[in-house]
C-alpha cells in the first residue's frame, strides 16, 4: 500500500460498521472492502446520506423524493468508493463509469434528462465531496505530512471531476443513440414532441400506428413503486393494454416513461363509448385517468389530466399510490389547491391553527362534514353515524381551537380541512 493513501484506510463512520447496508452492487462493496477495508467502505455509505440529495432536482416533489434518493445512492456510493481506492493505491482515475452510474445514465436518457443537467448536479456533489475529504485528511494526517497529502488529494480530485465528467458524457451519448434507435425510444421521442406542441414531421399517426386526429382519446398514467416485485415498464405496459381493452378502446398506444411508469392512450371512434369509469383497479398499481378528449389537442390534454391525477395521488395519504385508480375529474379542485404544496401546507397551518394538530383528526372530519351538510347538526350526525349532541360538542370544541365560528369563511375553512385530510402536509411544508 503506498504511504500516500494510508490515511484513507482510517476513515470510519460515526456508528458501528455493521449498521450500514450498502446500496451499491455487491461486487463494488466487496472490491472496496478488499482494497481499503470495511471502515472506509461504511464511511462512504454514511456519507451518501448527505451526498445523494445534492444530485436531486431541487424542484422534485416530496412524493418522489424517497424513490429518487434510492435511485441515486448506488451510483453515489460506487463513485466515491472508486475514488478512495484510486487515492489509496495511487491508481489513475478510471476512464469509464461504474455499472451503478451506467444504470443511472440509462434512466436519465429514458426520462430525457439532458446530460448538462447531470453534469451540473455532479459538480455540486463533487464540491461537497472535496470539502469532506480535505477535512478528513487534515484530521487523520499528521501536520508535518498534510501539505504533501493535500497536494496529492487535490490532484486526484481535479483528475476525478474532469475524467468522470468525460466518462459520463461518453456513456450518455452511447446510451442515448442506442435508445433513440430503438422502437420504444423513437416512439417515445415522437410522443414527447407531440405533447410539447411541436409540429410533427410527416404523419405521426402512421409512425405510432395510432390514429391521432379523428378519434376521442383517454390518457392513462400507470406507476408502480420500485420495490414491487414486478415494477418494470414491460409489466406495466401489459396492465395498460388490458385496462384499455376492458374499456373498449379500438386503438392503443403505450409508451414507457421510465422503468416504473408508462403513459398510455386508448382511442374511440364514438366519444360515448369511452366509459372510463369502468376501468377498475389493478393490484399494486397507481392508475391515473384523464378526461376523454378529441383530436391531437385532446391527445395532449387527456395526458396532462392523467399526469395531474397521478401527482395528486402520489401526494395523498392513503397507502399512498398502490391499488388506486384516480380520475382527473375527481381531483380537479384538489390539484388546483395543491399546485404549490409548500404554500398549501402553510395555508392549512394558518387556517386551522390548533385544529390542525395530529390528535384533532376526528374534530376536523366533523367540521368538514358539518359544513358539507349546510351546518346542520342532525344531517352531519347521520353521515358520521353519531348522535346529534356529539356533533354539537365537537363543533364547539373545534371553534375553541380555531378561535372563531366555523361558519366564518366556510369555503376557506373547508378547503383547509380537505387538504389536511387528503395529504400528509408535514413533508410538503418543507421544500424538497
Amino acid at each position: 500500500m503506498p504511504d500516500s493513501g494510508s490515511w484513507v484506510r482510517r476513515l470510519s463512520p460515526s456508528a458501528p460498521v455493521e449498521e450500514f447496508e450498502p446500496d451499491c452492487l455487491p461486487e463494488t462493496w466487496n472490491r472496496t472492502v478488499a482494497a481499503i477495508g470495511v471502515g472506509p467502505a461504511a464511511w462512504v455509505v454514511e456519507l451518501s446520506d448527505s451526498l445523494a440529495p445534492l444530485a436531486l432536482d431541487p424542484e422534485i416533489s416530496p412524493a418522489r423524493r424517497d424513490e429518487a434518493l434510492a435511485e441515486v445512492r448506488p451510483t453515489t456510493q460506487a463513485v466515491v468508493m472508486q475514488a478512495l481506492v484510486a487515492l489509496d493505491q495511487g491508481l489513475p482515475v478510471p476512464t469509464s463509469v461504474p455499472p451503478e452510474t451506467a444504470v443511472q445514465i440509462a434512466r436519465a436518457v429514458r426520462r430525457r434528462v439532458p446530460v448538462a443537467t447531470i453534469l451540473k448536479y455532479q459538480r455540486t456533489s463533487h464540491a461537497y465531496l472535496s470539502d469532506v475529504l480535505v477535512e478528513a485528511c487534515r484530521q487523520l494526517v499528521p501536520p508535518e505530512e498534510q501539505t504533501q497529502q493535500l497536494s496529492q488529494l487535490s490532484r486526484l480530485l481535479v483528475d476525478h471531476v474532469s475524467g468522470f465528467s468525460l466518462a459520463c458524457t461518453a456513456a450518455f451519448i452511447v446510451e442515448e443513440q442506442s435508445w433513440l434507435a430503438s422502437i420504444d425510444g423513437s416512439r417515445g421521442e415522437l410522443v414527447r414532441s407531440l405533447l410539447a406542441g411541436e409540429p410533427p414531421a410527416g404523419d405521426p399517426s402512421k409512425t405510432l400506428r395510432y390514429d391521432l386526429s379523428n378519434r376521442t382519446h383517454v390518457g392513462l398514467v400507470l406507476r408502480r413503486e420500485a420495490r414491487d416485485d414486478d415494477a418494470s415498464h414491460e409489466a406495466l405496459a401489459r396492465v395498460a393494454a388490458a385496462l384499455l381493452t376492458r374499456i373498449g378502446a379500438t386503438g392503443q398506444l403505450v409508451i414507457p416513461a421510465d422503468e416504473h411508469e408508462v403513459w398510455a392512450w386508448g382511442s374511440f371512434v364514438n366519444p360515448r363509448d369511452a366509459d372510463v369509469r369502468s376501468i377498475g383497479i389493478s393490484p399494486d398499481t397507481l392508475v391515473a385517468v384523464g378526461r376523454p378528449a378529441s383530436g391531437l389537442e385532446g391527445f395532449r390534454s387527456t395526458h396532462e389530466n392523467a399526469g395531474t391525477a397521478a401527482r395528486v395521488a402520489l401526494l395523498a395519504n392513503a397507502p399512498h399510490s398502490r391499488d388506486r385508480t384516480v380520475f382527473f375529474d375527481d381531483v380537479r379542485l384538489t390539484a388546483l389547491l395543491m399546485a404549490d404544496p409548500v404554500a398549501a401546507a402553510r395555508f392549512v397551518q394558518d387556517e386551522l391553527g390548533a385544529l390542525g394538530g395530529p390528535r384533532e383528526a376526528v374534530l376536523r372530519e366533523t367540521v368538514r362534514v358539518y359544513l358539507e351538510c349546510n351546518c346542520s347538526p342532525a344531517s352531519a350526525a347521520t353521515r358520521l353515524n353519531v348522535v346529534k349532541n356529539t356533533v354539537v360538542y365537537r363543533i364547539r370544541r373545534a371553534e375553541e381551537l380555531l378561535g372563531r365560528s366555523v361558519k366564518e369563511q366556510q369555503g376557506m375553512l373547508w378547503s383547509a380541512l380537505h387538504l389536511a385530510e387528503t395529504f400528509d402536509l408535514a413533508d410538503a411544508s418543507h421544500p424538497a
